[in-house]
């Protein structure tokens, strides 16, 4: 029982430090993906209004919009992760450096030096781990999103299939009436 009340008082001492950390990442990551973000929650807004009924109640002009918006937006999103990606790999290499120079600058065995170098450059470090988190985070949206619109076109070619055999189906009932009467 006491090991059980340590650890959760280092589970909220853990929560407690890495909100304002978390909170930069959530606002990189707002920054680069807003519009998508956007654009899936009013799909998802679509998809809960019509509860547990069918994908066939939302109508076909949605779902023919958000086939084109989402690949949109996703093209534009995947031109800020490369954004993001390349601010990654700079946050990491700053932090390198820094760690590399610190090094160099204090005194003691290996260890004592690596565990002191470490100390001076946390807080690049901890940047390095935000962006990289960020760049992530938004990777992962945005096969998500690729998902979400395959989902939805597999949907719409499902209806454009269903409406040809309707009207192949009323064509040809209409063609053999037809020729039964001559």
């Amino acid at each position: 029982m006491v090991q059980s009340d340590r650890l959760k008082a280092i589970i909220k001492e853990v929560q407690e430090e890495s909100t304002p950390v978390i909170q930069l990442s959530n606002k990189l990551i707002e920054d680069f993906s807003k519009e998508l973000d956007s654009a899936i929650s009013e799909l998802n807004m679509i998809m809960e209004s019509i509860g547990e009924n069918s994908i066939d109640d939302i109508p076909d002009t949605q779902i023919e919009y958000y086939c084109v918006k989402i690949p949109s937006l996703m093209y534009y999103a995947g031109q800020r992760v490369e954004e993001l990606g390349m601010q990654s790999d700079l946050a990491a290499n700053d932090n390198k450096v820094a760690l590399n120079e610190a090094l160099l600058k204090v005194s003691g065995t290996v260890v004592e030096k690596k565990a002191r170098a470490e100390k001076i450059t946390e807080d690049k470090a901890l940047v390095a781990a935000i962006y990289k988190r960020a760049y992530n985070t938004l990777k992962v949206k945005l096969e998500m999103a690729e998902k979400i619109y395959s989902g939805l076109k597999k949907a719409l070619s499902k209806r454009i299939a269903e409406v040809d055999l309707d009207r192949f189906s009323k064509d040809r009932y209409t063609r053999e009436r037809v020729e039964d009467d001559e």
